[in-house]
């Protein structure tokens, strides 16, 4: 197509993208319009006839007459005049354009690992870079040597001048576009610098505020031509996105790595899904690849042993015909934490329920339960408190009292024993603190129990006033059912083996009384049903700010326990794993980000330290110092400041020197008192980031280049760049003066119209 515009226009199409048109005739402008429009009232004059539509042409031996339309002869003769008239307008384009080796160009190429892919023609990325850059006449480099002064940089994260491009070697761990654009603005901070071209597939795994640099070059009026290497999409290629789990979890827990990974090439094939802990297998899955763009995620349960931090590979055995193989793995980390969370179970009557929870947990080493039981009016009997102080005038009253639990349940007791300050306090817990909050079944809960409209009910996965309050709560008799979220969620995994679990569910006896729900939040998981025509939701979870909320419609698990062999642990178990998910994200007052928790050699490990008060509130006055410590066990103590970003945000950072599993450790004191200490783990291994995600990134080169006025471009039509980037304008541009009243679509606009007015003069027969 550009070879054609060219042919017709004479010039090509960047050109007219980039300079304007003028008209050169000395002759006033407006005389030719004025002309053109006296000829085409001239014409119509000449060749109209008394019904001014059509001309008659009348012949011996036929007695119909030929018509031949006057518009069309008009039309034509006036499309001959208009072309003539362009022409004697003395059309020009005018573009500007810089003097020869007087601009500097800077030529950055990709030396990264993902340069190493075999996906351009026969050889790698690197090997048709290198065939771009070859040295010889009429080549990439010696074109654009002979219009700037050329300065040629290899790049991963960091710029390194190029004598040649032999010295490429593809070795880089990462990449960074910002930082190799960024690099270049300060090499030629003084220069006249003018374009920068930017050879590479846009694997950027490492910027962190590229659009900071951009903003930079388009205020200097620097462009950025961007060429793209290597395929927009491996052909055959199984790859895990992400692995993640908990940053920690409490021992005996059952937990969730949570897998994404995509496939290309091949959809339908049933692949192992493997989990190891140093190298012994633990849990793994068959999985039928879904071959789509979208990833698709995939629970491995996970049962940790011990205490302290775990490391686990999550692998994809390698296929025939792979392209990549080295992106079937990934790493995570797991903090087994020995610790003691509070809970506090509020209960506003005795019944078998609150008694066969407090047995279920009760052997439980890991959990602090603690438990409020109104017996009449406002006096309570409290069990698990620690001191005579505790709960003595009840439910807490202040945010510093209920926030040093981790999770709160509220068992059968009606909305209005709270108070309004009670109530918004209760949903600050959830959404602020990020607690873990639970409502049980009973005779006044949820409806029953008026919630309708208050903030508590806000908090809660399901909706309320479907029902009257009168008839929400039923002893109807009702078989529980695992939706399919339910049959993977941590919480009713009674055994691990899927089909095992299913069948112990199905096991269990019928619920006998519980609380008529039908309807849940937009965002919310319904993991368990009640069998029947009406299915109502019984069990139901969801993410209220920073905290977890779950509903469990149920009055009488205890069946469970008392209707079943006394081998059976199902209700202890289920009690057990619930408190644990409740508590399981929580934060202390003293909190680690550590990211994924998985990073490479080279990379910056970028921390933050959540601070807050007993109430939960952001402290900026805190003194906060981070240890990290290598595998090798030295120390470094590393003080850090308030970010200023947000109330009790703490920011730092340091680079790993060595392989292997890192602590963090962060220590905060306020006003001479230890507000808390923290602590998390890293784990830094080899350096396969290029691997991930690895097709050109043709979207984000081509951002890069419209952000600063330049061009993206295919490796195949890289030659063009050279040609293309003269015409710039600069303060030291010079303008370039092309005639257009010779282009060929002219004189061929001009030969068609004529043709065509004697084509249908002679079918008139007036030819």
């Amino acid at each position: 197509m550009e070879s054609i515009f060219e042919f017709l226009f004479k010039y090509k199409l960047f050109l007219f993208e980039k300079g304007r048109i003028a008209l050169e005739s000395p002759v006033w402008p407006w005389l030719f319009p004025v002309l053109a429009l006296g000829l085409a009232v001239g014409l119509y004059w000449l060749n109209r006839n008394r019904k001014g539509a059509a001309l008659e042409i009348f012949e011996p031996t036929s007695p119909t007459p030929r018509r031949i339309s006057l518009w069309a002869l008009i039309a034509l003769r006036s499309l001959v005049l208009a072309a003539l008239l362009v022409m004697l307008l003395q059309p020009t384009l005018v573009v500007a354009t810089l003097l020869p080796r007087e601009n500097i160009v800077a030529v950055l190429v990709d030396d990264s690992k993902s340069m190493t892919l075999r996906d351009v023609g026969e050889g790698t990325r690197l090997d048709a870079v290198k065939k771009l850059l070859n040295p010889g006449q009429r080549t990439f480099l010696n074109e654009l040597e002979q219009r700037f002064q050329t300065r040629l940089f290899s790049f991963s994260r960091e710029n390194q001048r190029l004598r040649s491009a032999s010295e490429l070697k593809a070795e880089g761990k990462r990449t960074s576009l910002e930082g190799a654009l960024q690099g270049v603005l300060r090499e030629f901070a003084s220069s006249p610098l003018v374009s920068v071209v930017l050879i590479s597939d846009g694997a950027d795994n490492s910027s962190g505020n590229l659009g900071a640099v951009l903003n930079e070059l388009r205020s200097r009026k620097i462009t950025v031509s961007s060429v793209g290497v290597g395929k927009t999409s491996i052909d055959r290629d199984i790859e895990i996105v992400q692995a993640s789990a908990p940053g920690s979890v409490l021992p005996g827990s059952v937990t969730q790595a949570v897998v994404s990974l995509k496939s290309a090439g091949f959809g339908g094939r049933e692949v192992m899904l493997e989990i190891r802990e140093d190298g012994k297998l633990v849990n793994s899955k068959q999985v039928q690849l879904e071959g789509t763009e979208e990833p698709q995620v995939v629970d491995l349960d996970l049962i940790p042993k011990g205490n302290g931090v775990k490391s686990y590979t999550v692998s994809v055995r390698s296929q025939e015909g792979e392209a990549i193989t080295v992106n079937n793995e990934r790493k995570l980390l797991l903090n087994v934490e020995d610790t003691q969370p509070k809970i506090l179970y509020l209960e506003g009557t005795p019944r078998w329920e609150f008694k066969f929870i407090r047995q279920a947990l009760q052997k439980d080493k890991n959990l602090q339960l603690v438990t409020l039981l109104r017996t009449s009016g406002n006096k309570f009997y409290r069990q698990g408190v620690e001191s005579e102080d505790n709960l003595a005038s009840g439910f807490p009253a202040s945010r510093e009292e209920l926030f040093q639990y981790k999770a709160l349940i509220l068992g059968s007791i009606e909305s209005s024993f709270f108070s309004k300050e009670q109530a918004q306090m209760v949903a600050d817990f959830v959404s602020q603190r990020g607690g873990g909050f639970m409502m049980l079944g009973g005779k006044t809960s949820f409806d029953a129990g008026n919630y309708k409209g208050t903030v508590i009910a806000d908090v809660l996965p399901v909706v309320l006033g479907e029902r009257a309050q009168a008839n929400s709560f039923t002893r109807e008799p009702t078989k529980i059912e695992l939706t399919s979220y339910g049959k993977n969620h941590p919480i009713t995994r009674l055994v691990t083996d899927e089909a095992q679990n299913e069948v112990r569910w199905n096991s269990l006896p019928v619920i006998g009384d519980f609380n008529v729900i039908t309807r849940t939040k937009p965002g919310a998981t319904v993991l368990a049903r009640g069998r029947g025509s009406r299915t109502p939701v019984l069990l139901a979870a969801q993410r209220y700010g920073r905290g977890r909320a779950l509903a469990f419609m149920a009055d009488s698990s205890w069946r469970w326990r008392m209707e079943m062999p006394s081998t059976d642990n199902s209700h202890q178990i289920f009690w057990r794993q619930t408190m644990r998910w409740l508590v399981g994200s929580a934060p202390d007052q003293v909190n680690l980000d550590l990211g994924g928790g998985v990073f490479s050699e080279e990379d910056t490990v970028r921390v933050g330290i959540d601070v807050n008060d007993p109430g939960f509130r952001g402290v900026n006055d805190a003194e906060v110092n981070m240890a990290i410590v290598s595998p090798g066990g030295k120390t470094t103590d590393l003080p850090v400041k308030w970010s200023g970003q947000k109330d009790g945000l703490y920011v730092g950072a340091f680079r790993p020197e060595e392989k292997g599993v890192y602590q963090v450790r962060a220590t905060a004191n306020r006003d001479g008192k230890e507000v808390g200490v923290a602590r998390q783990y890293v784990v830094v291994g080899d350096s396969n980031q290029e691997f991930f995600s690895a097709g050109q990134n043709e979207e984000l080169l081509s951002h890069v280049a419209a952000q600063t006025g330049g061009k993206y471009y295919p490796l195949g039509r890289a030659g063009q760049i050279p040609e293309e980037l003269v015409y710039q304008e600069r303060p030291n541009s010079l303008p370039q003066y092309l005639p257009l009243w010779d282009m060929p679509i002219l004189f061929l606009i001009v030969a068609s119209a004529l043709l065509a007015e004697w084509f249908l003069r002679r079918r008139g027969g007036l030819a």
